[in-house]
C-alpha cells in the first residue's frame, strides 16, 4: 500500500468516526444513558461553562466555535430549562454573563459520565498498551490538525488552485 493509499484510508476512517459521533443513533444513546436530551450546541455550552466558569455569550460563541444567533437561541432554551442563568455584566451593562446552574452542572456531569461509559464499552477489548498508543496517536493527530499548515499546503497548487487543508 502506498503512502497516498494509507492517507486516504486514514481520512476515511476519521470521517467515519466523526459521522458516528455526530449521528442520531449516538445522540440518542448519549441522551438515553444520561437522561439529558439537549442539542449538540446546548451540550457544548454546558461543557464550556463547566470547564471555564461564567462567560459572556460572545465568549461562549468563541469557545464553542458557534455563531452568535445559534448561541442566543440555545441560551434561551437552556435558560427556560433552568440549566443556565444570565445577569448583566458588571463591567459592561450591555453584555450578559451566563452561569451554569446546579441543575445544568448535574446534567453536564451525567452527560459526561454517559460518554465515558460508552467510550469504555467501545474499547473494552483493548488492552492498556493499545489504549495508550491510540491516545498518543490521536493527540498527535489533533495537534497536527490545529497547527498552521505547511507552506506546501498554503501556496499555489500545481493545478493552479490553492490547496486546502483537509477536514
Amino acid at each position: 500500500m502506498t503512502r497516498r493509499d494509507d492517507l486516504r484510508e486514514i481520512e476515511q476512517a476519521l470521517g467515519r468516526v466523526a459521522r458516528i459521533g455526530r449521528g442520531r443513533e449516538a445522540a440518542r444513546l448519549r441522551a438515553e444513558r444520561s437522561g439529558v436530551d439537549l442539542s449538540r450546541p446546548g451540550i457544548s455550552i454546558l461543557a464550556a461553562l463547566h470547564a471555564r466558569g461564567p462567560l459572556r455569550a460572545s465568549a461562549l460563541a468563541e469557545v464553542t466555535d458557534s455563531a452568535m444567533p445559534l448561541i442566543s437561541r440555545e441560551l434561551r432554551t437552556l435558560t427556560a430549562q433552568d440549566y443556565v442563568t444570565s445577569a448583566a455584566d458588571p463591567d459592561d451593562g450591555r453584555a450578559r454573563i451566563v452561569t451554569l446552574t446546579p441543575k445544568g452542572a448535574a446534567a453536564y456531569r451525567r452527560y459526561r459520565a454517559a460518554i465515558d461509559e460508552i467510550i469504555d464499552l467501545t474499547f473494552s477489548e483493548w488492552d492498556d498498551d493499545e489504549l495508550a498508543h491510540l491516545s498518543t496517536l490521536l493527540q498527535r493527530v489533533a495537534v497536527d490538525f490545529t497547527r498552521p499548515p505547511p507552506a506546501t499546503l498554503t501556496g499555489s497548487h500545481p493545478t493552479g488552485t490553492r490547496a486546502a487543508r483537509p477536514l
